[in-house]
């Protein structure tokens, strides 16, 4: 029986979907494949009936929140990936998390390192990543793990996680893990639940994922979602000297 599913969340008609598709099926260690959609479309259905992928419809009110959890809900195996249409899986990425978790089965979330897609061109190394990677070094050592203090610092400033590399573990979640009052955050948002709970969030140093960036231009809408969470993260006075102040 397999251990890992991977749900494929596909919207409208994604250029991306095929190749996303292609780099899940040649995976050195193979897992459930399943493609979840709120959209449904001949488009989607056709791509599913090629690559000879169960297709899942959320029939219920749509979010990107409601997506993550009818994904997590849908898959019967231990593991699960929520694996976004545009981003790229190493062949070895289940290999990896499959070989973190049997020795690891207290943990909530694995997750890689993750390399940048930029029109077509791979980008590993960048202030961005490096940003990231410092943030997210202690949860690749054993003893920082589980320590409530590692595993927020990776999410209090911003959300340093790449979220098409975590494999959730499902025992070790709540289902309605992702709140559905967020447009963007939904997943920053939930991510921070799990720094309460008693379980590692462990970090794979190889950069397994390929992250597809698409727009990085300022979004309104965005940056009030961003910060009402950091306004829970910190006191307000810290908030409005030192984090408001970098801001602006």
């Amino acid at each position: 029986m397999s251990l890992h599913t991977f749900v494929i969340l596909a919207y409208n008609e994604s250029d991306d979907l095929e190749e996303c598709i292609k780099s899940i099926l040649k995976q050195s260690k193979k897992s459930i494949v399943v493609i979840a959609t709120s959209t449904p479309s001949d488009y989607i259905l056709d791509i599913a009936s090629r690559y000879g992928i169960g297709l899942m419809v959320n029939n219920s009110k749509s979010n990107k929140g409601s997506d993550y959890n009818y994904a997590i809900s849908s898959a019967n195996t231990k593991l699960v990936t929520i694996a976004h249409q545009d981003d790229l899986y190493n062949r070895n990425y289940t290999k990896e998390i499959i070989k973190a978790y049997k020795n690891n089965k207290d943990t909530s979330i694995i997750f890689t390192d993750n390399y940048e897609i930029e029109k077509d061109k791979m980008i590993f190394k960048n202030k961005r990543l490096f940003r990231k990677r410092f943030y997210l070094y202690p949860l690749s050592i054993k003893r920082f793990q589980n320590s409530k203090y590692f595993k927020k610092r990776c999410l209090k400033k911003e959300k340093f996680i790449c979220t098409s590399s975590i494999t959730f573990v499902k025992k070790n979640i709540p289902l309605d893990l992702f709140p559905t009052d967020y447009i963007y955050n939904n997943d920053w948002k939930g991510l921070l639940k799990l720094v309460e709970l008693p379980y590692k969030f462990i970090f794979i140093k190889e950069k397994l994922v390929g992250y597809r960036i698409d727009n990085l231009n300022k979004n309104p809408l965005k940056d009030q979602e961003d910060e009402k969470i950091l306004k829970e993260n910190y006191s307000k006075w810290y908030y409005d000297k030192i984090i408001k102040r970098k801001g602006d």
